[in-house]
């Protein structure tokens, strides 16, 4: 669970589906060139050790963070200008238009409203962080680094008051033990992306009566990236063959215990920009992939089950992690079957996370690589930026396409939302005729949580799995 986000707000929040809604921003305009934003800031909001939170609290906050080379996200990156009007008044000026810069205001990190005195010398953008002082519902009382963080109600806080008075969240850091600790009552709620639930311990949680088990459909996808310079894979008929070789139903029912669904296209619904028409992608024809293979050219000439083309056979390394993500192994070793089953030999590589990450951003040690999306605030723009986009350093990551990323370019630029859309549709539509990758399954977002909690919701981040400010203890 991410502490940031209870304690720091940003000017804009993220809302379902992407929707952008006001934060500590109660509105803003945005120029017609689309490069400079001007928010009018809510009064009255005082940050949790009284002292006022306003324009020059917001300036102050970016500048500690905007000139950081670490921090390469748009905002940062592209920032000409940061102006304070008047107290409740600041605009920001861009060298470039790019509509996810709100987006990226929702960010939890590290776009979110410090107080000039959390620092020492107080208001001195490069002085010494001393305490957690921000405008959110919680503030800090004690933390215990690698065990557990205790938060209170702040009492300056500007909207509706938490009806819980005090929540601590513990690090747990074996899922198991997470587990026996829901059981035992130790912990009231677990799960999200910081702290999974083991699929496998589903159906303990469901038979248990003092635990309900609690889905919500996730922003993010897993995936299976080709590399684009191995030969076989170049071939539109060997990866389309891959894609209608992939049973997706059996790994959500069979391995994942329907916890998420099929994946239709890179992305699910959940993500803006995504539609029931523009969400498409192959399903499961074994027979049809073993066509799509002979129209390459490849055949089982020697009657070993796996075909060749010019005497060698397809045969391809596919490489996965377990330390982060632990049901990629049973996934791959079923996509290892289903490929074999229509001729296609796959090696499974396992590798730690270093050599893994090694692997698919600098060697490109593969010639398959399983992956996921990021979550939230960063999809569809950022993703397909980092991953289907060249930079000036590196050519790009999943496929390399230049019509591809003429597309993203014009999606990310445009201040006009149709045209946006329209150059989404199009995205979508062409990763899914290039079958520029093999689309595997959408996870749920579970959380289980003590039948003693009530008033649960699912937040719509990760940063935020949870409407904090909600949850309350019913009577026992």
């Amino acid at each position: 669970m991410n502490v940031h986000a209870m304690i720091y707000d940003g000017l804009v929040e993220y809302g379902e589906k992407g929707e952008l809604m006001p934060a500590l921003a109660e509105s803003w305009d945005i120029s017609a060139d689309g490069k400079t934003y001007t928010f009018h800031l809510q009064q009255g909001v005082k940050f949790s050790d009284g002292t006022d939170f306003n324009a020059a609290a917001v300036k102050f906050s970016f500048e500690r963070w905007i000139k950081d080379p670490a921090n390469s996200i748009n905002v940062a990156t592209a920032m000409q200008s940061l102006d304070v009007v008047d107290e409740h008044t600041i605009t920001m000026t861009f060298n470039k238009a790019y509509y996810p810069f709100l987006t990226e205001l929702s960010f939890a990190r590290p776009v979110r409203m410090i107080s000039p005195s959390a620092v020492e010398p107080a208001g001195d953008v490069t002085g010494k962080f001393i305490k957690a002082i921000g405008t959110g519902a919680w503030m800090a009382e004690s933390y215990k680094t690698d065990q557990e963080a205790v938060l209170v109600r702040n009492p300056y806080y500007w909207g509706e008051q938490p009806k819980l008075s005090k929540i601590i969240l513990k690090v747990i850091p074996d899922p198991q033990s997470r587990v026996l600790a829901l059981q035992s009552g130790n912990v009231d709620i677990a799960g999200g992306q910081f702290g999974k639930i083991p699929v496998e311990s589903v159906p303990v949680i469901v038979s248990d009566s003092s635990l309900n088990l609690e889905k919500a459909s996730g922003t993010n996808s897993i995936f299976m990236i080709f590399n684009y310079n191995t030969p076989a894979l170049q071939d539109l008929n060997v990866r389309k063959a891959i894609n209608l070789a992939i049973n997706k139903k059996s790994i959500v029912q069979d391995l994942m215990n329907g916890i998420g669904s099929e994946a239709k296209g890179l992305f699910p619904l959940t993500v803006p920009y995504v539609t029931d028409t523009n969400n498409t992608w192959y399903g499961f024809e074994p027979e049809e992939a073993k066509q799509l293979l002979a129209d390459a050219g490849y055949s089982d000439s020697n009657g070993d089950g796996i075909v060749e083309k010019n005497g060698a056979p397809l045969e391809l390394d596919f490489v996965l992690q377990q330390a982060e993500f632990p049901e990629w192994k049973s996934i791959s070793e079923l996509l290892q079957s289903e490929l074999k089953e229509i001729g296609i030999q796959v090696n499974l590589q396992v590798l730690e996370p270093n050599a893994y990450y090694d692997a698919l951003w600098t060697t490109k040690a593969y010639d398959m690589i399983m992956y996921r999306t990021y979550d939230d605030a960063y999809n569809p723009h950022s993703f397909l930026q980092s991953l289907f986009h060249k930079t000036a350093e590196a050519p790009a990551v999943v496929w390399s396409d230049a019509s591809l990323e003429s597309l993203i370019d014009t999606a990310v630029g445009t201040t006009d939302l149709q045209e946006r859309q329209t150059s989404y549709d199009s995205i979508f539509a062409k990763l899914y005729q290039q079958a520029m990758f093999a689309a595997i399954y959408f996870p749920d977002d579970i959380m289980a949580v003590n039948t003693r909690v009530t008033g649960f919701k699912p937040g719509y981040t990760t940063f935020t799995p949870i409407f904090w400010n909600q949850l309350d203890i019913g009577e026992e």
